[in-house]
């Protein structure tokens, strides 16, 4: 019995190949944040290298690593990448996995707190920020409460999922005999306390980003009309903010926020249609893709970059075409 078998479908491939075509973007935005001299930038500049760079390692571990399939109607899934072939337990991936989506919506809500700074000349002295403040308190409390209760118990859950295998295996004698692979975890709730409370973390974060999110680009939205007496450069320049703030919200919400609620709903409640789970994934893996490429078509001096970048190797590539020619003759 191989457990770490899947079918070659286009699921599979979709997983596998697209890191080609986004492979070479993340390179380009992290070459351009290095080579950008903004002042603005300056301060959060190792800030804006880690949020691609976070998403480039969960595009490459759920891609190759993790590949995660679900065998509906059985609320498990199963890990099918290469730390499946290397023998480590569904427990650990799912907690990699949950650990990466962690660590992107916590980067994703500071990139939402530095939009907030820099539209605002004295957000200090703002209600909004220190409602922002305590929610960073609450994110971090939350995201180390995970990390230190998962590090605690983690044989305890390997024992506890051996158990709700045997016990949906036996509950579902027609499944398929992988139900009781070790790669696999259960989502079982109200069976097992570990996974409860993981799932209520998992909850935790969701809201808190989403919530985060929305209300900052609605809150930047009303306190531009009420500035729109200012100069007209600041207007225009708090406008594009504004703008790539909302469209970073739509595809945070999108590709982010719609997987991990589907996740934690098939999670207490089940779910039966697998193209739907499928699309999460796929959504789930690539959001960092589409997060980066917004970054550098919305983000002037980022974009800047790129294009002088671009210039610069075409231009090399003219200058050397020449020279072969005249080799040749």
């Amino acid at each position: 019995m191989d457990c770490s078998s899947s079918e070659k479908d286009e699921y599979f491939w979709i997983l596998h190949f697209v890191l080609i075509l986004s492979l070479p973007v993340y390179i380009v935005a992290i070459i351009a944040l290095l080579q950008t001299k903004s002042t603005y930038f300056e301060t959060y500049k190792l800030f804006l290298i880690w949020h691609p760079l976070g998403n480039l390692l969960a595009e490459i571990l759920n891609s190759w690593f993790l590949v995660p399939v679900v065998h509906l109607p059985l609320p498990l899934l199963r890990f099918t990448g290469f730390l499946s072939q290397w023998g480590f337990s569904g427990l650990f991936q799912f907690l990699i996995i949950v650990s990466m989506i962690y660590q992107t919506a916590y980067s994703v809500f500071e990139m939402f707190m530095f939009r907030f700074r820099a539209n605002m000349l004295d957000y200090k002295s703002c209600r909004f920020y220190i409602y922002l403040k305590i929610k960073t308190y609450i994110f971090r409390i939350v995201l180390i409460g995970f990390i230190v209760a998962n590090c605690i118990t983690y044989h305890i859950g390997l024992e506890q999922q051996h158990i709700i295998r045997q016990n949906l295996s036996n509950r579902y004698p027609e499944s398929s005999i992988l139900v009781i692979c070790p790669n696999v975890i259960v989502a079982a709730p109200f069976e097992d306390p570990i996974s409860l409370y993981n799932m209520i973390i998992w909850l935790f974060v969701v809201i808190i980003t989403i919530t985060s999110t929305t209300s900052t680009t609605i809150y930047l939205s009303r306190n531009l009309k009420e500035n729109s007496h200012q100069s007209a450069a600041v207007v225009r320049m708090h406008n594009m903010l504004l703008i790539t703030l909302s469209i970073q919200t739509a595809i945070h919400g999108i590709m982010l926020g719609i997987p991990n609620s589907l996740f934690i709903f098939a999670a207490f409640f089940g779910v039966r249609h697998e193209s739907v789970a499928k699309i999460s994934f796929i959504f789930l893996t690539f959001h960092g893709f589409a997060s980066t490429l917004a970054m550098i078509l919305l983000t002037k001096p980022i974009k800047l970059t790129v294009l002088q970048i671009l210039k610069c190797k075409f231009s090399e590539k003219s200058v050397e075409n020449p020279r072969r020619l005249s080799n040749k003759l």
